[in-house]
């Protein structure tokens, strides 16, 4: 039962239907200019929001009209500009490039019927299964590189990026939801055209 609010993104954990993928569909993205802020393990990972064909950490809330949705970050990979030699990490730097971090890639999971473990920002009852719900971007921690992506509240409202599907720990005082992408938000699955 989670007491304690300790978002930690997105997390990966099977597909929909209960087949087996704790989060091996991965596609590796490369990262070749800087984003003003850092891009976290759990992260929403979008492409071309801010800059044409690169990938980008969702920074506010994501809805069926975002466009550009990819999947989530399960990690990073980049040669550090101190140790000279390709590192395999939970989370990159903002402004990357500038500081001299060379081969940046964003290991993204990208499979559209993937289901995530997130926490939420409160109690959550069982009722409201199949509702949606929006994401809250928090951030992320620089020690664990882990993002601290969470839940809102639950609604009837079909343009949030998420649908509940079940629960970890249904009315806990921060209840661990079990979601997936709500139709039209990942870009495999929408019309939405990607912005430039």
């Amino acid at each position: 039962m989670a007491a304690v609010a300790s978002p930690y993104g997105l997390r990966p954990i099977n597909l929909i239907g209960g087949r087996p993928n704790p989060g091996g569909a991965m596609r590796e993205i490369a990262y070749t200019v800087d984003n003003a802020t850092a891009i976290y393990t759990g992260d929403i990972i979008l492409i071309g929001a801010s800059s044409a064909g690169q990938p980008t950490a969702a920074s506010a809330t994501v809805t069926t009209s975002t466009g550009g949705v990819v999947g989530v970050c399960v990690g990073v990979s980049y040669v550090d500009p101190v140790l000279k030699y390709q590192v395999h990490t939970q989370f990159l730097p903002a402004n990357a490039v500038t500081a001299g971090y060379k081969n940046i890639v964003i290991k993204v999971n990208d499979d559209p019927q993937q289901l995530y473990q997130i926490q939420a920002a409160g109690s959550v009852a069982a009722t409201t299964r199949g509702y949606q719900v929006a994401v809250e971007n928090q951030g992320g921690s620089v020690t664990t590189g882990l993002s601290t992506l969470r839940a809102g509240t639950p609604a009837r409202t079909a343009t949030l990026a998420l649908r509940i599907v079940d629960f970890v720990d249904a009315g806990s005082s921060f209840t661990d939801l079990i979601v997936k992408f709500n139709t039209g938000v990942h870009m495999y699955d929408a019309t939405t055209v990607t912005a430039a």
